[in-house]
């Protein structure tokens, strides 16, 4: 990422807050079509606090209304999953540890971060890929904008718990070894380099967290697009190929050919996924469904 001055961040922000005063602002969608059941769709912010969903219209209603639940991965089953793939796609190979990677100098600014957020020295993180530690550090940074944030009640988790309280089926969209692969499956080089241009430009990294947050809060998904396909400070187009586009495809996919026509579903995915033509809400409605916001 290019780096970009706090008065150029805060005039896209000023943008994408006039946007927000024209645009519909709505994170909760009905899916309707193909003569099945209506299924829902709601984007989450995986740090914000649970007790927004109070704020969503409709969204009692809408997960009364459903006999099954597909988020991203089923977290609970894939629990244990995780807990051993990591160690084959977060842990950094031994010729590649944080140490081996960066220089001295950089790995001094590695210390002050994770004496920052975590208490503890950049020894203690050394194993893992540079990648992993930036998206422990992003999640600090992200829960520090929403005041309030409670990791026990992380929305994703605790809308899969409600579902089987409920005895409804939970289900993912994708298994929890290829979502480890997507994070932390590209070039370590390419991933050091993205580690320390977040650590020094962190006062700009913190802006953006807050900026999308704010939008997130607004339910405003023209903005959080515009924000996320930002050439400067959101993702490269590496990153939005493989982190959303390529999965947006492949859970539409599976969506439309084996799990919407089985029941009424609710559907959890991050709020990055559904807007745009590539979104999930442009590829559901290629796909032939009416989707529409819940009012």
């Amino acid at each position: 990422m290019k780096k970009m001055s706090i008065f150029r961040l805060a005039m896209l922000f000023a943008v994408a807050v006039i946007s927000m005063a024209a645009a519909e602002a709505q994170i909760l969608w009905k899916i309707s079509g193909h003569g099945g059941p209506d299924s829902y769709i709601i984007g989450t912010h995986h740090v914000a606090p649970a007790s927004m969903l109070d704020g969503i219209a409709g969204f009692n209603d809408a997960f009364a209304a459903c006999s099954q639940l597909y988020g991203e991965i089923d977290m609970e089953s894939a629990t244990q999953d995780v807990a051993a793939q990591s160690l084959k796609y977060a842990m950094a190979p031994a010729d590649s540890t944080l140490g081996k990677v960066l220089t001295a100098d950089e790995m001094k600014m590695v210390d002050a971060a994770t004496q920052k957020y975590f208490h503890l020295p950049a020894a203690q993180f050394d194993l893992l890929k540079p990648a992993a530690l930036s998206a422990q550090i992003a999640v600090m940074q992200a829960a520090a904008t929403f005041k309030g944030f409670d990791p026990s009640q992380q929305i994703d988790a605790l809308l899969q718990q409600k579902a089987k309280e409920r005895g409804m089926k939970v289900g993912g969209l994708e298994t929890a070894e290829y979502q480890l692969k997507v994070l932390f499956g590209s070039p370590i080089s390419c991933q050091a380099q993205d580690l320390i241009k977040m650590l020094r430009d962190e006062t700009l990294y913190m802006e953006y967290t807050r900026m999308l947050a704010d939008i997130y809060a607004r339910q405003d998904l023209d903005a959080m697009l515009e924000m996320i396909g930002n050439s400067e400070m959101g993702m490269s187009q590496y990153e939005l190929d493989t982190l959303l586009y390529g999965r947006n495809e492949a859970w539409t996919e599976k969506l439309v050919s084996t799990i919407l026509p089985q029941a009424s579903t609710f559907i959890v995915v991050g709020a990055g996924h559904l807007p745009g033509e590539k979104g999930v809400l442009s590829l559901l409605r290629n796909a032939g469904y009416t989707v529409t916001p819940v009012k």
